[in-house]
């Protein structure tokens, strides 16, 4: 593969979706604080940063939506202000191809590698930094089968030293108040299948700027806010906090969502606040979600007791129909549940009951389900948690098919009078299928709190 050197702006137009409104913040002022107020010494760039002062070679994984896209964009500027901190290594970028979601605009891939630092001495280690930006996109675009096996490819199965998350500004799907749990399961979910990829990873992500002329990304804001705390090893970077500081100037924006270069120097700033208040070390946190033990609310989420025609604990609604398979699964699982269905919201169920109910009335829960939807299927898969009061939702979104996904919902309020409470999984659609394409579900795991428990 021919390498090229670092053009000064990039050809491609900076695009980004359609985005609504805020409706107000969701955690309490103590959170935001702990959690913003600074980056701890020992955190998930600490690891990358020992190995680079070292001499090491080593690697940095980027997944970004449209404000990593340019080359004055804040991460674009940061990865080449570590070439010039660390000259001995060879420093390579590898720039994604595909220019937006929602065309046909370039390959799903990398481009030819981009030589940013060529490196001193007879050593050369090298750092390497795989920049999967993606325009128009939400952070679960790159668990697509499409994407997926491209994007860590060059990785050559050797896990990056850090995983760096620049998403939200695409995550304003008109989500009312009761479906904020997914709001907050749209960052977890792409988290949690790239800590099962690379358990020993450490995670972080960038809050990205806030919006100039409303309040539309408070709301983004507090879902990364409630992921870190579902997860305590995910590093957060500051990036909203100093467009505030500035009253949001316009002169800091291109639009109401996208900085200008002076805004993009506000977290390219950020940026290198955090990495110099890193302390450099080997040994850091990189617990995920998705690996943590969990003491589920309803037994059997993996599908483990299965006699009769349904596994236990579950039932089918309308006119699903379910059956073993064992030609898709997750991993090592002897079979997962095929799921089929023609008319609207065919689905599974699953019930918390008892005491189990009991010990979380007044409190919230939080749902994790491991699923696969071919890319021939006319339909997504809608989660859906209720009670005999309230409901809460997914959405259906049409992303990450032909892999196996999380779909997340973190903080799910159970009211205190609730006398029942059950989790649905729906093959949602407008229209009755041209095809039955079977879903593939591997595991449900409900857990009380606020945060989701994988146990994988």
């Amino acid at each position: 593969m021919s390498r090229r050197s670092l053009p000064l702006l990039p050809r491609r137009t900076f695009l980004t979706s359609g985005l609504a409104a805020s409706v107000g913040c969701l955690l309490g002022e103590n959170v935001a604080t702990s959690a913003v107020a600074g980056v701890p010494a020992v955190n998930a760039f600490s690891r990358l940063k020992q190995k680079l002062a070292s001499g090491e070679s080593a690697t940095l994984l980027i997944i970004s939506d449209s404000t990593g896209y340019r080359a004055d964009a804040g991460t674009r500027r940061f990865i080449r202000w570590l070439a010039t901190q660390y000259p001995s290594h060879r420093v390579t970028e590898w720039y994604w191809a595909e220019w937006v979601t929602n065309a046909p605009t370039g390959p799903r891939n990398y481009g030819e590698p981009i030589v940013i630092s060529e490196g001193q001495g007879a050593s050369k280690p090298t750092l390497t930094l795989y920049n999967a930006v993606l325009p128009g996109a939400v952070a679960q675009a790159m668990i697509d089968g499409s994407r997926w096996n491209n994007m860590i490819a060059p990785l050559q199965r050797q896990a990056p030293d850090l995983v760096l998350w620049n998403h939200g500004h695409n995550h304003q799907a008109n989500l009312q108040p009761k479906d904020h749990p997914y709001g907050r399961g749209s960052f977890l979910a792409p988290i949690g299948r790239v800590g099962l990829e690379f358990p020993k990873t450490p995670q972080a992500a960038i809050i990205q700027n806030p919006w100039r002329d409303n309040d539309g990304y408070d709301r983004v804001r507090e879902w990364w806010l409630a992921a870190a705390a579902a997860m305590p090893s995910l590093t957060l970077v500051d990036g909203h906090a100093p467009f505030l500081a500035r009253n949001k100037a316009a002169d800091l924006y291109q639009d109401n969502v996208h900085p200008n270069a002076k805004g993009y120097e506000l977290i390219y700033q950020a940026l290198i606040a955090a990495w110099e208040s890193t302390t450099p070390q080997m040994d850091v946190l990189t617990d995920c979600w998705a690996t943590l033990l969990a003491e589920p609310l309803v037994a059997n989420g993996d599908l483990a007791t299965w006699a009769g025609e349904m596994p236990d604990k579950w039932r089918t609604i309308h006119n699903a129909k379910v059956q073993k398979d064992t030609s898709r699964t997750f991993r090592d699982a002897p079979y997962s549940l095929a799921l089929t269905g023609t008319t609207q919201n065919d689905g599974l169920q699953i019930s918390i009951t008892g005491e189990a109910l009991a010990k979380v009335r007044g409190k919230t829960v939080s749902i994790a389900v491991l699923c696969f939807v071919p890319k021939e299927a006319e339909q997504d898969i809608q989660v859906k948690f209720t009670t005999n009061s309230s409901d809460q939702v997914t959405g259906s979104t049409q992303f990450a098919r032909d892999n196996w996904k999380w779909i997340v919902m973190a903080g799910c309020v159970v009211p205190p009078e609730a006398s029942l409470a059950f989790v649905g999984i729906f093959r949602s659609f407008a229209k009755p299928p041209t095809a039955e394409v079977p879903f593939y579900i591997q595991k449900l795991v409900i857990v009380e709190g606020a945060g989701p428990k994988g146990a994988m």
